[in-house]
Parts: structure tokens; sequence; C-alpha cells
């Protein structure tokens, strides 16, 4: 009788401790699904390379970065691993990795990545740690061009709406500089020629070339963006297209417009339709990660235009907060905290951030006001995903490698605060720096990744 009750007991151990895992891995389960929106050199890759770096050496080696993170403590991590989201290339962190080793910054993505993150807590309760004996942290991380950000909102433009106004942008503020060519190729063009296939290619080539040029010298709203990259799965050599003069446009019948309008439908029915519903998943937070100094070593026009852009794009996203039935059963959400991040804050003096923080919150305006009447919680905040540069002999200097790789210390005027403090005309010199060879120790020395996880992840875990 006792041996039964013995093996009872035992048996019900066994159950029980097999039924915790199980209930552990499918109720304790906390999953945080992340949109990350940067344009094109936001610094989008080397965010992810560095938050991975960290997260690792936090939970691998004990090394007591992101000290701010409470959310999720060193004491409480069983493990950390990297998986693959089904349908995506993981993101390539050993070869941005590798890529730093050589001293090279890692390439541009030209390409979506998914990845998880999933690290394991302990439970500390003691009457959770016998049922669920662990917590997961699920976070869920989609990289992409920046360029098919600015292409979205081609979705609710029709093609003569869009070329319109594609008109209107390369005819006004920086653009304008770099469209000339452009224009004096339309103005030669012989548009009474059939549109065959050779002569759409010769046009496309030139407004091609034009955004080429304009995105190397900072404009940032540039469309169609997927056109700047070769490795695109839409097929711009065939089904490409351009702005037409409005003396075309408005003439529905003519065989210019017909061929453009059909190639443009193509585009948003093949490409940006399939894109925006597998890359731009409705999720819970975001995060919109802005180069504030391609604007200001630039000039105040392409901050004006950076502030236009993110204007459009908030329109690209859903906003507001899930409540636990459309979360949960209809499986929608929309995005409820938003972090505003400009990015390499480490290039200026520690005592310029504050101008740098009033720039970024002036530059964000127009996006913010998307939010009104709505329940989102938003902060902004400056962010270095590796520690760069050093602190100058002056408070107004910091120290770094140049291109060259010569140790030097730059001294700076003071960042505007305002866009209206920035002179007509005038830019700020932003510095070429290299990557250091210790760059894992400045990447585990990045500042501000830690407050701003704490922020999107909420309150702590219990």
């Amino acid at each position: 009788m006792q041996k039964n009750i013995a093996s009872l007991v035992g048996k019900t151990k066994a159950m029980a401790a097999f039924t915790g895992d199980k209930l552990a891995d499918v109720i304790s389960k906390e999953t945080h699904r992340f949109t990350i929106t940067g344009l094109s050199r936001s610094g989008k890759s080397m965010l992810f390379t560095s938050l991975i770096t960290m997260l690792k050496s936090r939970s691998e080696e004990g090394y007591a970065c992101l000290p701010l993170l409470r959310y999720l403590p060193p004491t409480r991590v069983l493990d950390m691993r990297i998986e693959p989201i089904e349908g995506y290339k993981p993101f390539p962190h050993l070869d941005n990795i590798a890529a730093l080793e050589q001293g090279a910054w890692p390439d541009a993505t030209e390409e979506a990545y998914g990845f998880k993150l999933i690290v394991r807590l302990k439970q500390t309760a003691s009457i959770k740690r016998h049922v669920l004996p662990h917590t997961d942290v699920v976070f869920e991380f989609i990289d992409y061009p920046g360029e098919w950000i600015t292409d979205i909102p081609m979705l609710s433009k029709s093609y003569a709406h869009w070329s319109d106004s594609a008109w209107a942008q390369l005819s006004s503020g920086p653009q304008q500089y770099f469209a000339n060519t452009w224009k004096q190729f339309v103005n030669q063009f012989d548009f009474e020629q059939a549109p065959t296939q050779a002569r759409i290619s010769e046009l496309v080539s030139a407004y091609r070339s034009y955004l080429v040029e304009a995105k190397s010298n900072g404009i940032s709203l540039l469309q169609p963006g997927s056109f700047l990259l070769e490795s695109s799965d839409f097929d711009w050599h065939e089904f490409g297209f351009t702005p037409l003069p409005s003396s075309i446009t408005s003439d529905v019948s003519h065989p210019w417009f017909i061929a453009f309008n059909k190639h443009y439908t193509t585009f948003q029915t093949k490409w940006l339709t399939p894109l925006k519903q597998s890359i731009f998943k409705e999720t819970d937070k975001q995060i919109i990660l802005i180069d504030l100094f391609e604007g200001l070593n630039h000039s105040r026009q392409h901050l004006y235009q950076l502030k236009e852009t993110l204007s459009h794009l908030a329109d690209t996203f859903v906003y507001g907060q899930s409540g636990w039935f459309s979360k949960h059963v209809l499986k929608k959400e929309q995005i409820g905290r938003v972090a505003f991040v400009a990015t390499k804050s480490d290039l200026i003096p520690q005592n310029q951030r504050d101008n740098l923080l009033s720039l970024l919150q002036q530059i964000t305006e127009g996006a913010r006001a998307r939010f009104t009447d709505k329940p989102i919680n938003f902060e902004h905040f400056l962010v270095s995903a590796m520690q760069v540069t050093d602190e100058g002999a002056s408070d107004n200097a910091i120290r770094y490698k140049d291109s060259e790789g010569r140790y030097v210390e730059a001294t700076f005027e003071p960042v505007p605060r305002t866009l209206k403090e920035m002179e007509e005309g005038s830019h700020f010199p932003v510095p070429q720096v290299t990557v250091p060879q210790d760059f894992k120790a400045r990447i585990l020395a990045g500042k501000g990744i830690d407050r701003l996880l704490q922020f999107l992840l909420g309150k702590g875990v219990d």
C-alpha cells in the first residue's frame, strides 16, 4: 500500500513538473512586437548589431551593460537565444561583427531580415515558481531598407496624383538643386514617340540617376525609394515609371500616361501591397530612428524636409491602444508606445545633447500631431549604438579617430536648439569617424539603449 502511494506521489510530482514546463512554454510567454522605422542611413543595422551584442554579453558573460534596464534583471536571466522569424532571412549579426573587425561599418540593409530575441527569466514568487518555473520574454524585430518606408504612402495615391506631387517635391526644397539634369532631360524628351520598352528604360534611367544623386546629398523624401535598391524584388527595369509633365497626366488617353499608369498600378499591387502586409505588421511598439546629423551636415532646408518626411510616414502606421479582445481574439494590434530616437548622439560633446534633444522634439512635431486625441505614450531619446568618441580637453570638444586613422580632437559650436537658430546656408560639420579597434567594448559602453528598452517594455517583471 505504501509502495503504491509512493509510486502515485512520484508520478504526480513528475506529471506536475511536466505540466509546469508545458504551461511555462504556453502560458508564461510574453511577446513584444516592434516595428523599427528608420530612413536610409538612420543606423538601423548598427542598432540591431549593438542590441544583440549587449544582451548576449549581459546574459552570457555577466557584463554590466544596460544598467538602467530594470525589466530584465541579470540575476533572473536563465538564458538568451536568437531565433529567425519564419519567412525572413536571419539578421546577419555575425557578418556585421566580422565587418567591424575588419574596420568596416555594416552594410546598409537592402532586404528584409527578421529575428527573435528570447530571454528566459526564472520566477521568483514561490507559488509561480512551482507552477510556471520560467517566463520567456520574446522580442520580435524586423529590419528592412529605409527606402521602403517612403514608398508605402504611394498606396493611397493614384498615378496622376503621385506624379503631380513628385514634380512639386523636386521643384522645391533642397531637391531642386539636384533635379536640374532630370528636368532638362524631360524638357528635351519627345513624348510624341510611342512608349516602347527602350524609351521607357531611357526615361526611367534618367529619373533614377536623379534619385541616386539626391540620396547621396542627404535628401530623405524620394519616391520610389525601391528603385534605388539593386536587390529589390520589384523589377523596375521592366515596370519602371517616372513622374510625367501635367500636360500628359491630365490626358488619360495619352499613350505615356496609359503605360506609366499601368506600371504604377503593378508597383502598387505586386510590390507595395504585399510589402505592407508582410513587413509592416501591426505591432504595439514603434521605434522611429532619426539621423539629425544628415540634415545638420547639409542645410536647414534638409532638416525641414526631414520634418515633413516624418509627418508623411506617420500616416503609414495605425496608432492607438489595443484592448484585450482585439489583441488576443481578433489578433489586431495598434501602436501604443512610440520612441523617437536620434541616433549617433556621441558625435557631439555631452554638453550639446540637450540642444540635440530639443531639435529632435521640433523635428517630430508633425508626426506627433497624428497622435492627437489618441492614448499614445511617447518619448524622445538620444542613443549611441557604439560610443565612438571620447571626451575632449574642454566641455565643447570630443576626440576620435578620423578616416585616416589619426586620433584628433574637434571643438564644436553650439548645436542649434531649433530650426530657426540654424542660419540659412549654414551647416554643422559632422565627424567622419572610423571603426575603433576596441569596438566591442565601445558597443557595451553605448548610451541610451537601456532607457529606450525600459520605456518600450513598460513596468518591470514581477
